[in-house]
């Protein structure tokens, strides 16, 4: 199950955040409505599926022309490719996300404790 955003600061647009659900863990979840929707702690922990690992994967790259008009970017403006995948303690993948940074509005900024 896909949902796809279009997200917006100031009524620019800032980013295209895609995220990806197996059907069989979200069908009859507030995920499969048309619309915005949020719950406390998170739609997934709302209905039991905890994330406990993620994996994050960054490329930089030139966008697809249908990123470039959605994003309204200029010409040779790069992109930046992040894709987080949510694991449950068992290593099942619950959702993957796929957020489409344009480079001339970002900053990635990454702390890690050693702990």
């Amino acid at each position: 199950m896909a949902r796809k955003r279009i997200r917006y600061i100031d009524n620019r647009p800032y980013a295209l955040a895609d995220s990806y659900f197996p059907q069989e863990l979200v069908a009859g979840t507030l995920l499969m409505e048309p619309r915005d929707v949020a719950a406390p702690g998170g739609v997934l922990a709302s209905v039991g599926l905890i994330q406990t690992k993620y994996r994050d994967e960054i490329a930089v790259r030139m966008p697809t022309r249908h990123e470039a008009e959605l994003l309204a970017l200029p010409a040779a403006t790069p992109v930046a490719e992040h894709t987080r995948t949510g694991y449950d303690a068992d290593g099942k993948p619950l959702r993957c996300m796929v957020t489409i940074l344009p480079g001339d509005r970002h900053k990635i900024l990454y702390e890690v404790d050693t702990d």
